[in-house]
């Protein structure tokens, strides 16, 4: 029997903002590509990214706030990092006490 009606799995995978993963990834992958080159063994990422530079996103990871789209938007690329092997660990921005950092270690 054929499906007239999508799928969970589809649904949630067209309800990322796929744009925003792409950007964020890349950031991460271009502040662990620099870090590689200078024998450092981490990179953080604490601003000018989407998810880094907005408070909603802040909230969301921490429980002040309940988006689930922006809640798998930050596991999604979380586990991109895991499933290539990097420790991963979503932190507070210290400058701006309401706005996450990425913290990749290898």
């Amino acid at each position: 029997m054929a499906n007239i009606f999508v799928n969970a799995t589809t649904a949630r995978r067209d309800s990322r903002n796929n744009s925003v993963i792409h950007s964020e990834v890349r950031s991460i992958e271009s502040a662990v590509l620099a870090n590689i080159d200078v024998g450092t063994l981490y990179a953080n990422v604490s601003n000018s990214t989407t998810m880094t530079s907005n408070v909603s996103y802040y909230n969301v990871w921490n429980g002040v706030t309940t988006d689930p789209t922006k809640l798998d938007q930050i596991n999604y690329v979380k586990d991109y990092f895991v499933n290539l092997g990097y420790a991963v660990y979503i932190g507070t921005n210290s400058t701006s006490n309401n706005t996450i950092t990425w913290n990749i270690s290898w």
